[in-house]
């Protein structure tokens, strides 16, 4: 008999050991809940997903409104509004919704990342449905289909410490995708603090205004009662080379250690100039689409002009080349998918390993398989 007890204390203290092992593992993680408005801009929630999944300590997760209104929503650090429609996300959180949103930032003191429709959102803007949590309004609404494109931005003092990796640019280069013209509300009920400044002055839509969103804030942190949040005018998290800044931000506004991440991720070398889309390159970027379903020489030739001047929807529509029937263009929509860091193809590569005839091909494909596993952390 005491020897039985004897085991089973020693197997209580083993199971002791594991359970507080597990616990303070799981300190380490930060749960993110990314809100999906039920299909609007699938893509801007994918986007956000991999982006999170450079940090190996952000556990990224999908959520719902009713998930937002449960308590289940207390056990996520953040919440991150991606891009896509402002409106539509606020229309699915409902008034209770959105109020709940302000209840756990300002008083459960929960974080929140709003990117471009997810910042407009977080603004306090008349005649639109806005959550007024980081003191600024959208400016020049009648105007949102400004233009697209790569623009410039540099960083604040403050935007140094918390992007140090680009402390030694004076430019740097983002994806813009016609994000709100932030400027501060009078009286606001939170102060903002700038990180970076939009240099860009985008007005390739015809009728859209100059002067409107160059020198305005590009990305801004507020402290809301006990909560923070972050909004980001651009798309860092479908910027090739840029897109950590998302996992990084969470991070800051947690109060968590700036853990540095690969240099597979950390390329803001990669741009060089600021890249508009006037009607001239919007021509050339419809020949190119069209020419992805013309021979092989015009399909190698559109992969390559396509991930060359950054086109939005490249990341969607090469990843089919994978399977086409010339192996040329099959290596080079991988190197494509590599280069654009789009790790949520990673099983269509893999796949495309293991079903590819041509020894020299599968080669290819296999390096560049090991290559795009590597962006994301082990």
């Amino acid at each position: 008999m005491k020897r039985f007890t004897y085991l089973l204390i020693i197997c209580i203290s083993i199971l002791s050991a594991c359970t507080q092992h597990k616990t303070e593992q799981n300190k380490n993680i930060i749960r993110v809940g990314i809100f999906d408005t039920n299909g609007d801009s699938p893509g801007c929630i994918v986007d956000a997903y991999e982006a999170l999944r450079i940090d190996s300590d952000i556990k990224p997760e999908v959520i719902s409104a009713a998930t937002i209104m449960s308590d289940d929503i207390l056990d996520f650090d953040l919440i991150l509004f991606p891009g896509g429609s402002g409106k539509a996300e606020t229309g699915r959180l409902g008034d209770l919704g959105q109020e709940r949103i302000k209840e756990l930032v300002s008083e459960h003191g929960k974080s929140v990342i709003g990117i471009c429709a997810g910042a407009y959102i977080l603004t306090q803007t008349e005649a639109y449905p806005s959550l007024d949590l980081s003191g600024m309004q959208a400016t020049d609404i009648e105007h949102d289909h400004r233009g697209h494109g790569i623009v410039k931005f540099d960083l604040t003092e403050k935007g140094v410490e918390i992007f140090p990796e680009l402390a030694n640019r004076e430019i740097s280069f983002m994806q813009y995708y016609e994000g709100p013209v932030l400027i501060p509300v009078e009286n606001a009920k939170y102060n903002s603090e700038s990180i970076a400044t939009m240099l860009s002055d985008v007005h390739t839509v015809e009728g859209a205004p100059s002067n409107m969103t160059n020198n305005k804030a590009f990305i801004i942190t507020s402290a809301v009662g006990k909560g923070n949040t972050a909004s980001f005018v651009g798309h860092p998290e479908t910027t090739p080379g840029m897109r950590w800044m998302i996992p990084r931000m969470v991070r800051h506004l947690l109060n968590k250690e700036l853990v540095s991440y690969s240099n597979k991720v950390v390329r803001p070398e990669i741009y060089k100039n600021e890249i508009l889309f006037t009607d001239e390159l919007q021509e050339l970027q419809s020949k190119y689409y069209s020419n992805l379903w013309g021979n092989e020489t015009e399909k190698i030739e559109a992969i390559n002009g396509l991930v060359e001047i950054s086109a939005w929807s490249a990341k969607k529509k090469i990843v089919g080349l994978l399977r086409d029937s010339s192996p040329e263009v099959r290596k080079i929509a991988a190197n494509a998918i590599v280069e654009l860091e789009r790790t949520d193809f990673i099983n269509d590569l893999d796949v495309a390993v293991r079903v590819e005839k041509d020894e020299e091909v599968k080669l290819f494909l296999a390096d560049k398989l090991k290559q795009l596993k590597l962006i994301l952390p082990e």
